[in-house]
């Protein structure tokens, strides 16, 4: 049984977390979405007086002190023949440890993680379907490997109890592509950092000075490979310089300079004669970023999907006017705070654009809606949803 608290409140909760998307090298996770997750989901879950978390780690890799929240406990899980970050080792070590008698409910961070027989109590989470929904994007999706990794994927969440979505696209998408039953599906909007806030003149004026951003520009941050639709969001610039003779520049950061799209990125910008235009930063710092995104003119974001979308959100928390796609979660997650455009719509984009870089009043309404918008979405609140899944999946697991 698990503990409980003396006095009246809600029993305390003994939750396992697969916590391996904290430890570097970990299929580039904690460089990823999943990895914010990780860290701003569990820090506020650790703080909580109603929940005992056990984070279970890999034996092979770091686990990085920093990156482990107060009063929780840590447990590395047997070692096998092969990794751990291999997909076998979710199906045999994980499972088993899963299946102990320390926890009430044991939570995937990612439904890519999860076994494909969860025990009892079990909650995954699912950020989004893109691997199956835009499989044709993917250089290796006619493999068998990979045709069996979604296969493994399918069959955790169809079996875990209860799953856990980042946005009511991500669930609608649950429910339509696995037939999943509608209550076994819960919503846990994602959260903005309080590290992203309006940064002051001489931290923009920094930034600017650090990366030689001189003239004002158009930001995107994240990874470039076709789903973000990179491609469209230069041709729109394109559109939008040939104009307008002030000076401006498209700041391409993230996951960039080592992509393998690249070389087709750089050809693009090539065929539409921006090259002189574009700058691609190396790296930004983490405690850099809110500091670009509020000297940004305009932070846009093209992506055809998203199962939620923080960029944006961020983008806004720092005072920044967002030009974005409706792909996916997108337009449910900006909701009116940010310009929009169906997804690969280049010219609606780089009208939307233009006007977000000129109009004034555009902009100082964007400005306001966007740091409401972005103050409404907490990782208290996530964690507090995603604690009404847990206790759902207690309830469920006892009954079956």
């Amino acid at each position: 049984m698990s503990t409980t608290r003396h006095g009246a409140g809600p029993r305390v909760l003994r939750v396992g977390v697969d916590a391996r998307s904290l430890q570097p090298g970990f299929r580039d996770d904690s460089a990823r979405g999943i990895g914010v997750y990780a860290r701003e989901l569990l820090r506020v879950l650790a703080a909580r007086q109603d929940l005992a978390l056990t984070l279970w780690f890999e034996p092979a890799l770091p686990v990085l002190n920093g990156l482990i929240p107060a009063g929780v406990l840590t447990r590395r899980y047997g070692r096998l023949p092969f990794g751990l970050h291999h997909r076998l080792a979710s199906q045999w070590g994980v499972t088993a440890a899963a299946r102990g008698r320390s926890h009430d409910v044991f939570h995937w961070l990612s439904h890519m993680h999860a076994p494909a027989f969860p025990p009892r109590r079990s909650v995954v989470t699912v950020h989004d379907l893109f691997l199956e929904r835009f499989a044709h994007l993917q250089p290796k999706h006619t493999t068998f490997a990979y045709r069996a990794a979604r296969e493994l994927e399918g069959m955790a969440m169809r079996k875990a109890t209860v799953l856990i979505a980042d946005s009511n696209a991500t669930r609608d998408e649950l429910l339509a592509m696995h037939a999943t039953e509608p209550d076994r599906v819960w919503v846990a909007p994602l959260g903005v950092s309080p590290r992203f806030a309006p940064a002051t003149v001489a931290e923009i004026a920094a930034v600017r000075k650090h990366h030689a951003l001189a003239a004002p520009f158009v930001l995107y941050l994240g990874g470039i490979e076709a789903r973000k639709d990179v491609l469209t969001l230069l041709d729109a610039f394109a559109r939008v310089v040939a104009r307008r003779s002030a000076p401006l520049l498209l700041v391409l950061a993230g996951h960039v300079l080592n992509a393998p799209e690249y070389p087709a990125l750089m050809e693009r910008a090539r065929a539409l004669g921006i090259v002189d235009k574009l700058r691609v930063l190396e790296f930004v710092p983490l405690e850099h970023l809110a500091m670009l995104l509020s000297a940004a003119r305009v932070f846009a974001f093209p992506s055809r999907s998203e199962g939620f979308g923080l960029p944006p959100l961020e983008a806004m928390a720092c005072g920044t006017p967002v030009v974005c796609s409706t792909g996916g979660a997108l337009g449910e997650v900006v909701a009116d705070a940010a310009l929009t455009a169906p997804p690969g719509d280049v010219a609606t984009f780089a009208t939307q654009l233009e006007r977000a870089l000129d109009e004034e009043t555009v902009r100082a309404t964007l400005r306001g809606r966007g740091l409401a918008r972005a103050a409404a979405f907490t990782w208290a609140r996530t964690a507090e949803a995603t604690v009404a899944a847990y206790r759902a999946a207690v309830g469920a697991g006892a009954v079956t």
